[in-house]
């Protein structure tokens, strides 16, 4: 699994997914945004997961801690990823349940999720 994440601008970040989301790595990503948000303004997160292959088995999926702590200071969530994808990422991500709208873009809608994160 490979997982990167970027502070593009003071409200924009992206997270880069390929393979399969470990526990461990979803734990550095959240790590890695708690450390750098400005709790003052809402940030946007840009996911890239064009190569997501799924969810790895160790860990506990059920902690909400980062979610509970953090939603507030996220304003919008778009992903990027395969169509196949769709509901299993709504369904992670908590749309409807949390502050921040979550839409989902296909493979070949950066484009289109970046222009939804600015409006």
């Amino acid at each position: 699994m490979s997982a990167a994440f970027t502070k593009e601008s003071e409200d924009l970040f992206v997270v880069s997914v390929e393979g399969t989301l470990t526990f461990s790595d979803l734990k550095e990503i959240e790590k890695n945004v708690s450390t750098v948000i400005d709790r003052s303004r809402k940030i946007k997160v840009l996911i890239l997961a064009g190569e997501f292959s799924g969810w790895g088995k160790e860990g506990d999926w059920g902690d909400v801690t980062f979610f509970s702590e953090y939603d507030k200071h996220i304003e919008k969530i778009a992903v990027v990823a395969n169509d196949k994808w769709k509901d299993e990422l709504l369904i992670f991500l908590g749309a409807g349940l949390r502050q921040a709208a979550v839409e989902i873009f296909p493979d070949d809608g950066e484009k289109d999720a970046r222009n939804w994160l600015q409006n």
